[in-house]
């Protein structure tokens, strides 16, 4: 008969399974703040060197952020906001491992249908929120900060899906979009065709979802191979 073999969790990870629990089980709600890591510390009678520590790692888990000034401190996140798997698409692809055309692939499969679903379900106000979100992308003149701006629009659209699952995917999505504007800087050229989401748009207006679907899918397209061209540019940039 074989023996089990039991892998003891360390004081951190007791610590963090504990937290994390209780932000599932809604203990703590996006937006609460956690106690202090002196009362932390007594709570589970650890150093505040372990709280740290464990805090440290629910932040790179998406769960936790840290706010400065005089009401800062330690507070719950949205998860389903959390940049933490657009970071690692990120990681995964300078590390090889995955490449850009695997994830605009995926995006391509995903962006589209929520896009048909977002037509379906989109009320006056939410058309008039993608409209304005459209106007301050395009009035940007500097490239991070009309990605930046750009993202806030596909996001909306995955929210107003209402689907969890796309919600998720498209902001992991724009995460690693803006990383990769981010890294390769002054290099980037603008991928992005501006007339892409006045078209998208005016089809969502029009309560047209097939219609819909089909733009998107060809803006995913052009994005897809505008962004694949630039994957080398991307590595050796960070070899730098």
């Amino acid at each position: 008969m074989e023996k089990q073999i039991v892998v003891k969790q360390s004081r951190k990870e007791a610590i963090v399974a504990k937290i994390k629990r209780e932000i599932l089980l809604q203990q703590y709600v996006p937006g609460d703040a956690l106690p202090r890591e002196e009362a932390l510390s007594k709570r589970y009678a650890s150093s505040r060197a372990v709280i740290r520590e464990a805090l440290g790692a629910l932040k790179a888990q998406g769960y936790l952020e840290s706010r400065r000034g005089k009401n800062g401190g330690t507070f719950v996140r949205d998860v389903i906001e959390s940049c933490a798997m657009g970071d690692l698409f990120g990681d995964l692809i300078l590390m090889g491992q995955m490449k850009i055309d695997d994830l605009l692939t995926a995006r391509l499969l995903i962006e589209p249908e929520a896009a048909r679903l977002a037509a379906m379900k989109a009320s006056p106000m939410d058309l008039q929120k993608l409209a304005d979100l459209n106007d301050m992308a395009v009035s940007q003149k500097a490239t991070l900060r009309r990605v930046r701006h750009n993202a806030k629009f596909h996001i909306q659209l995955g929210q107003l899906s209402g689907n969890p699952f796309y919600d998720v995917s498209i902001r992991s999505f724009m995460s690693f979009t803006i990383m990769f504007t981010e890294m390769l800087g002054d290099s980037t050229p603008y991928v992005h065709d501006d007339d892409a989401h006045h078209n998208i748009l005016e089809a969502l207006q029009s309560r047209n979802p097939q219609l819909v679907f089909e733009r998107m899918y060809v803006h995913v397209s052009g994005l897809k191979a505008a962004m694949v061209s630039q994957e080398k540019l991307l590595r050796d940039v960070n070899l730098r």
